[in-house]
C-alpha cells in the first residue's frame, strides 16, 4: 500500500510543513505534505473522516484543527512498526510516560511500537492494555526511577522486546528496600517477554494474579537481573492465581532470587510453573515460597561459595516439587529454618552432596518432615557420616548383580 500511494503521488509536489503550520493552515488542498519536525518527520496524506474521528498527533493529524466543520485528517504513510517518536518520545525528556502511551494507544491489533536506540526518561508507568495485543518493541534504555516500569495484562498474548529497564541507581543508593516492579504481568495470559537486563527495583519481574483471576501461560525470558530486592516474584492481591509459566533465566544478583508470597485470600497453590537456568549469585536468599506445589526447576546454579546464604526455603504450605540440578548441597536446603530441610515431598533429580563435596544420593525424595532419602550406588561410611539424608544404596540390594 506504502509503495503504491508513493507512487501514485511521485509525480506531485510535496508541501512540507511543520505539524504546527498543517494544523493551522486553512488551505487543505495539498495532496501530499512532508512534516519537518525533528523525530516526527515523514509523508502524511488526505482521507475521509467523519466529525467525531480524534487525531493522535502521531500517524493522523488535521489541518485547519480549531475548524471542525472544515478541518481534513491527514494520515502518514509507512508500512511496519509505529516509531514511539512521532508521538514525542525524546532522550531530553524527563517524561517520556505520555508519549508513549499515547502510541500505545494508537495501535491496532498486532502493531508494533518501537522505542528506537537512546536512553529515555519516564515519570509514571506504562500499560499494555487488556483489549488488544500489540508487539512493544524497546531497542533504548528505560529509566523509571522509584515506580513500576511497565504492566501488561489482558489474555490477548502480547509481546515484549526489551533491552535494559533501570530503576534506582546501585551507584548512588548502594542498599536495598527499593520500590516498584520493572515488569508486572497482571492478570495477563500468553504474554511473551524477552529482556535483556533490570537493575534498581523491588522486584524485576511481577507476576500476580487478582479478582478470582490469574496469570498463566506467559513465557518470561532474561539474561541479568541486578540490584533488585526481588529477582522473579510471584503472588496474589487477596485472591487470584499465578500458575502454568514459564521463565528462562540468567544470572541474579539482590536479596531474593525467586518469591512466592500468597495473598491474604488465596485459595490454591502457586503451580505449573517452570524456572530454567536460575543463576542465583551473591544472592541471600536464593528461593523463598510459600503455597507452593508441583512447580520445576531445571539447571538451577545455587553454589554457597557465590555468595548464597539461603538457598531453597520452602515454606510449610508447599510441596512435590521437583528440581533437576547436576549437584546441590544439602545445605542449600534451608526449609522451616533448618538447614539441610528440603520441605515436603520434593524431588531431587540429580547429586546431592554432603558439606564436603561427597555425594550423598543420585535420586532424592523429602519426606514429611523434609529429610531426603537418597538413593546412592554403594554405601560409604565417610558419606553416612556426613549426611543429613536417608541413604539406600543400590548396590547392597539383594538381587542387584556386582
Amino acid at each position: 500500500m506504502v509503495a503504491a500511494l508513493a507512487a501514485a503521488f511521485s509525480a506531485q509536489a510535496q508541501t512540507v510543513m511543520t505539524i504546527n503550520g498543517l494544523e493551522t493552515s486553512t488551505s487543505c488542498t495539498a495532496p501530499l505534505v512532508f512534516i519537518s519536525d525533528v523525530g516526527k518527520e515523514g509523508l502524511f496524506y488526505p482521507v475521509a473522516s467523519s466529525s467525531t474521528d480524534q487525531a493522535n498527533g502521531g500517524t493522523t493529524l488535521f489541518c485547519n484543527k480549531s475548524n471542525s466543520g472544515a478541518r481534513k485528517m491527514y494520515k502518514r504513510m509507512f508500512d511496519g512498526a509505529v516509531n514511539a517518536k512521532w508521538f514525542g518520545l525524546s532522550e531530553s525528556s524527563l517524561d517520556n510516560a505520555p508519549a508513549v502511551q499515547a502510541a500505545i494507544t494508537a495501535l491496532r491489533n498486532g502493531q508494533e511500537l518501537l522505542i528506537p536506540e537512546g536512553y529515555y526518561k519516564f515519570q509514571d508507568t506504562i500499560t499494555l492494555p487488556s483489549n488488544k495485543y500489540v508487539r512493544f518493541t524497546a531497542r533504548g534504555d528505560l529509566d523509571f526511577g522509584a515506580r513500576d516500569g511497565i504492566v501488561v495484562q489482558g489474555r490477548y498474548g502480547h509481546v515484549l522486546e526489551l533491552s535494559k529497564l533501570h530503576g534506582i541507581t546501585w551507584q548512588n543508593t548502594p542498599t536495598y528496600g527499593y520500590v516498584g516492579s520493572a515488569i508486572t504481568l497482571m492478570n495477563a495470559q500468553y504474554a511473551k517477554v524477552n529482556v535483556n537486563s533490570i537493575d534498581g527495583f523491588h522486584n524485576a519481574i511481577k507476576v500476580v494474579g487478582k479478582d478470582q483471576n490469574g496469570s498463566q501461560y506467559n513465557k518470561i525470558d532474561f539474561e541479568l537481573l541486578t540490584h533488585n530486592d526481588v529477582g522473579v516474584l510471584l503472588t496474589t492481591e487477596i485472591d487470584g492465581w499465578a500458575n502454568e509459566n514459564t521463565f528462562t533465566g540468567g544470572k541474579m544478583n539482590g536479596v531474593t532470587g525467586l518469591a512466592a508470597v500468597p495473598g491474604s485470600a488465596q485459595v490454591g497453590q502457586f503451580n505449573g510453573n517452570k524456572f530454567y537456568n536460575f543463576g542465583f549469585e551473591n544472592v541471600t536468599n536464593g528461593v523463598d515460597v510459600d503455597k507452593f506445589s508441583n512447580n520445576i526447576f531445571i539447571a538451577p546454579r545455587l553454589m554457597g561459595g557465590e555468595g548464597v546464604v539461603n538457598g531453597f526455603n520452602f515454606g510449610p504450605h508447599s510441596w512435590s516439587n521437583v528440581i533437576i540440578s547436576t549437584g546441590l548441597y544439602e545445605e542449600a536446603f534451608v526449609s522451616q529454618g533448618v538447614v539441610g530441610n528440603a520441605g515436603i515431598g520434593n524431588l531431587l533429580l540429580g547429586n546431592v552432596m554432603t558439606k564436603s563435596g561427597s555425594t550423598s544420593g543420585v535420586v532424592s525424595i523429602s519426606d514429611g518432615h523434609g529429610r531426603f532419602l537418597s538413593l546412592i550406588r554403594d554405601p560409604s561410611y565417610t558419606v553416612s557420616q556426613e549426611t543429613k539424608s536417608r541413604i539406600l544404596p543400590l548396590s547392597s540390594l539383594p538381587a542387584v548383580s556386582p
